[in-house]
């Protein structure tokens, strides 16, 4: 019985060992960009001062109201008299500007940041920043979908087969959650650090690769031609109304609101749900489509958009509204993955947590092949590395005409 127990336990370590040598490069793409993508907005927030609202007014709520989106919109409007603002975001935190996409021939491929603190417009910043760039390399490796998500989220049964197999074969576990030891040689000292890291991470580790799963299980649905989210309604006919400037522009007849116009709209939706607060605003170019107001009420883990309220073009009348309770449970669920998959529920704490154990598992992927190697003593690819290298090239391939799209 014990033989055999032991010979289980070989087979385990063998597919731990082969799982993360084999398999390393691209488990360490995914989980490096993920790491970095949970503090892309404060690394941007660093770079580009246009991100970096002024100090939050003593007495003030962190939660947007009715007013200050108004004058949010007025001051984009007086900042940009051509323009209409598309796309209005709150960035989630008090030392994030809100953010803003215009259609405004003076503006190319840029957002506009506005402090929600004085209303003043602070810039413009490239749409392609820290956080894009990361976020998109992490999510599909700047490739379509397919086979772009594939790639990625097939480190979610990676990272699952490492967890399993990984706690069955760390003996001693008790001990090693409190043990590094430097005095023993490299490889004992990695040993020792791989086990440490990944048994206090443990938590993390299964996070992660359950939101990765849910990812794969999402991407299946619109596969499938179907998809967890729900759909938006369609404006079916459109009808007159003096508070909407209507034109064409660019064959798309589009909605142009005034600020007074915007003025109405927000305060109607504002009424459609009890105890919710407005985090983003979209105003579509193309009439068959409602306004859409997003929002949250008070559970943090919630993605910032749970609740939502269409507003039609023309009438201002309330079209749609969703809630958690209505959109049904694979959308409900959903909601749920980014604020745990990156870490956001929790502001700037939660940020640096993720971080830091995304640091760790991003390092127990080098320990463990360093690990390998040194039991191995290869000095070559091996035949399931190099057949990964072609998804290298694709991504870079792919990279070059995703950065034409910001140009």
């Amino acid at each position: 019985m014990a033989a055999k127990n032991r010979k289980s336990l070989k087979k385990l370590y063998n597919w731990h060992a082969w799982v993360g040598f084999h398999l390393a490069t691209l488990m360490f793409v995914v989980l490096f960009t993920g790491t970095i993508a949970s503090v892309s907005n404060e690394i941007d927030w660093l770079i580009f001062k246009e991100l970096r609202a002024s100090e939050k007014p003593q007495g003030r709520s962190s939660i947007p109201t009715d007013d200050d989106w108004i004058e949010i919109y007025a001051s984009i409007k007086e900042a940009y008299p051509n323009g209409q603002p598309r796309y209005m975001l709150a960035m989630g935190e008090d030392y994030l500007t809100f953010r803003a996409t215009i259609e405004d021939d003076a503006i190319h491929n840029e957002f506009v940041q506005v402090d929600q603190w004085t209303y003043d417009v602070t810039g413009t910043m490239p749409r392609l920043s820290v956080q894009r760039f990361f976020r998109d390399f992490h999510r599909y490796l700047f490739m379509p979908a397919v086979p772009g998500i594939i790639f990625v989220c097939a480190m979610a049964f990676i990272l699952a087969i490492s967890i399993y197999t990984g706690l069955k074969t760390t003996k001693n576990w008790r001990k090693a959650l409190l043990r590094v030891r430097f005095n023993k040689g490299s490889r004992i000292t990695l040993s020792d650090l791989h086990k440490f890291m990944g048994l206090w991470g443990v938590w993390f580790s299964v996070l992660i690769c359950v939101t990765g799963l849910w990812y794969f299980y999402e991407f299946g649905f619109r596969v499938a031609g179907g998809s967890v989210e729900p759909q938006a309604p369609k404006i079916e006919r459109i009808q007159q109304s003096s508070d909407v400037a209507a034109s064409k522009r660019q064959q798309n007849e589009g909605i142009y609101l005034t600020p007074q116009a915007f003025n109405k709209v927000i305060r109607i939706a504002q009424r459609a749900h009890d105890n919710w607060h407005i985090t983003s605003i979209l105003i579509p170019t193309d009439k068959t489509s409602p306004i859409q107001m997003r929002g949250v009420k008070n559970n943090p883990l919630l993605r910032d958009r749970a609740y939502r309220v269409f507003i039609h073009p023309d009438t201002f009348e309330i079209v749609s509204t969703f809630t958690p309770e209505s959109i049904g449970v694979n959308a409900y669920l959903n909601e749920y993955a980014d604020p745990i998959h990156f870490g956001t529920f929790g502001g700037i704490w939660t940020k640096i947590i993720w971080f830091m154990f995304g640091v760790a598992l991003t390092a127990m992927s080098f320990t463990g092949v360093w690990m390998t190697w040194k039991r191995t003593k290869s000095t070559s690819l091996t035949r399931a590395q190099i057949s990964t290298l072609p998804i290298f090239v694709l991504a870079a391939i792919a990279f070059y005409f995703y950065v034409g799209r910001f140009t």
